[in-house]
Formats: structure tokens, C-alpha cells, sequence
């Protein structure tokens, strides 16, 4: 088994892979003949789409099926990307779109499978590769009727005017929110393309977590973050569990604390799993710095399934990917 990272930096992505190979054993991993290995395999900059290019032909040239990808970057300061896009939201969101969708024949290659035999996307315990998104609690507070520079009357509608808006800088002052609301959309839009054909896609909320993302943050505020705040190992609970955990059919998003109401049940007791349990849409702020319990599925909050239609639309234009009409 091959775990394949990327990150801008060769020399960190490189170091990166030693320290996980250090820290792994080297005997077989259970119920396997292959070693687990990391291997950092080309330099990844989200907010170039060349660069994002490169990568996914560096891979497609080097292997033949992609089982997992997950979409993990986040950064939080605006500014303008090489692209003339959003830097904000072109890293968080359209970066992972088109390395999705240059890697997704890889992906449908791909074989999964589950002991439940009731997990997967046709409930049959079976499926083609597994794209995981990371998402925030941001998501809840998305919406489309906040000002934006150059707008006289918000539309109110996360129509694909909206979206646009969200990749253009200087347009919208919310994109960091705005690109964990697209995570979650293109979840659902991946499923929904390409569920039929055993894609995957699950979407992971880490949590309220004391990492990098904050280091521009002045010390005392760094401190608090450390106190009150997840650790790096438990905000990466929920995307191991999206990536590779015996999930229902039903289950497209995870948070990792406990809900004081709305569970409800996923499965009957007869094919329970540690998946079994839902939360109903929780209160945000529950969302944010509740009781941490690992893994939850739970429902999230999400403009009509045509908005997932739009911001498709717009990012594959964004990309270069939108077949031109003859």
C-alpha cells in the first residue's frame, strides 16, 4: 500500500514522507502482503491550476488506479492567485475541483472494498475509488444574501452568478466559507455523476483544531488555540474515517463532536457499524467546540442540490475543462 502526499515544497514534502516511514512498521499491515509506504511523488501548488496539471500527469503517467484522494488544504487570507482567481478560494476549492476531475478515470478504476458488505454507494459493500473533501463548520454560515463590492442587491440565490463571484478576487470578503460550502457541494455533485459507477465521495468536518492554519495569528491568541482547540491528531480522526470507514450509503458527512439532539438511526442493530448513528442538523455552535467523540455522520446544512449543479458549471469553466460548443 502506497500513501502518496503532495505539498509546494519538495524538500518538506520529502522530509515529510521520511518521518512517516521512520514511525511505521515495517512488518506487513494486517490481512496484507504489501508494506504501507509514503512517498511524496511531485511538488503540488493549489493555487497554480499548471501546477496542478503537472501533478496529475506525473501520476496518471506513473500508476493506473487512485483508490483514495484526499482534498486536504486550507488557508484563510485572501489575495490574488496566479490564475487572476481568488487565492482563498481557488486553494481551498478549484484546485482540488480540477485535480479531482483530471484524476477521477483513475479513480473509477479503482476497486474498495468493505467487511459490512452494506457499505459502499450501492450498499453491496463494494466500491470504485473514495474522494474525501475537507469542509468546516463554515458551511453553516454560507449564504447568499451578504454584500458583496460591485452587487446593488444581493440575490439571495447561490446561483452560478454567486459562485463566480466567490473565485474572482476582490469580489466576495467570505470566501473561506464559501469554499467549505463548495466542498460539500461537489460532494454531493460527485455522487450524484458519478455514484452509478462506484465513486465515492464523502465530505469531513476536522473540527476546531490547534494547527498551522493559524500561525500568522498573534502568540497569546496561539496559546488559547492550545488550550481550547483540538490537536492535530484528533481533527485528523474524521477525514481517516471519511476516507476509509465502512460507510452507509446515506452517510456524506462527518464531524467529530457529540450532538445533545437528533440522533437517529443509520442501520438496524442486525448490520450496525460504528457509522450506524446520525446526527440531524445540529446547532453551529455544537458543530464548533462540542465534546469530541472522534467520528459522527451527520447531516449538514446546504442551499437546493441545483446550487451543486451551478458551482460545477462555473469551476469547470474556471479550469478549462467546459466543452465549447461547435
Amino acid at each position: 500500500m502506497l500513501f502518496l502526499h503532495a505539498c509546494r515544497s519538495r524538500d518538506k514534502g520529502e522530509k515529510a514522507a521520511k518521518l512517516i516511514n521512520s514511525k511505521t512498521p515495517s512488518s506487513s499491515l494486517p490481512g496484507s502482503t504489501q508494506l504501507g509506504k509514503a512517498v511524496f511523488l511531485h511538488p503540488l501548488d493549489l493555487s497554480s491550476l499548471e501546477s496542478v496539471k503537472s501533478f496529475a500527469n506525473v501520476f496518471t503517467s506513473k500508476y493506473e488506479h487512485l483508490n483514495i484522494l484526499v482534498n486536504n488544504a486550507g488557508i484563510n487570507s485572501g489575495g490574488k492567485s496566479i490564475d487572476n482567481l481568488d487565492l482563498c478560494f481557488q486553494t481551498n476549492f478549484v484546485g482540488h475541483y480540477l485535480l479531482t476531475r483530471l484524476l477521477l478515470p483513475h479513480l473509477l478504476k479503482a476497486k474498495n472494498t468493505f467487511k459490512s458488505k452494506i457499505g459502499g454507494i450501492a450498499d453491496n459493500g463494494i466500491e470504485a475509488g473514495r474522494v474525501v473533501n475537507l469542509s468546516s463548520v463554515t458551511h453553516h454560515f454560507a449564504g447568499a444574501s451578504e454584500e458583496r463590492k460591485g452587487d446593488s442587491v444581493p440575490s439571495g440565490t447561490h446561483d452560478e452568478y454567486w459562485w463566480r463571484g466567490c473565485a474572482l478576487p476582490s469580489v466576495s470578503e467570505n470566501t473561506y466559507k464559501e469554499s467549505k460550502m463548495a466542498a460539500l457541494l461537489f460532494t454531493q455533485e460527485l455522487n450524484n455523476r458519478y455514484g452509478s459507477e462506484g465513486l465515492r465521495a464523502v465530505s469531513a468536518n476536522p473540527g476546531s483544531v490547534n494547527s498551522d492554519i493559524w500561525r500568522g495569528y498573534p502568540k497569546f491568541m496561539m496559546k488559547v488555540h492550545g488550550l481550547i482547540y483540538l490537536t492535530s491528531n484528533q481533527g485528523a480522526t474524521t477525514s481517516i474515517a471519511a476516507a476509509v470507514g465502512d460507510l452507509p450509503k446515506s452517510a456524506v458527512y462527518l464531524q467529530p463532536y457529540w450532538q445533545p439532539w437528533g440522533k437517529r438511526k443509520l442501520l438496524p442493530k442486525a448490520n450496525a457499524t460504528s457509522f450506524s448513528d446520525c446526527y440531524s442538523l445540529p446547532v453551529p455552535f455544537t458543530e464548533m467546540m462540542g465534546i469530541y467523540i472522534g467520528y459522527a455522520v451527520t447531516d449538514c446544512r446546504l442551499p437546493p442540490c441545483r446550487s451543486s449543479t451551478a458551482m460545477w458549471n462555473v469551476c469547470e469553466d474556471l479550469v478549462g475543462l467546459k466543452k465549447k460548443e461547435m
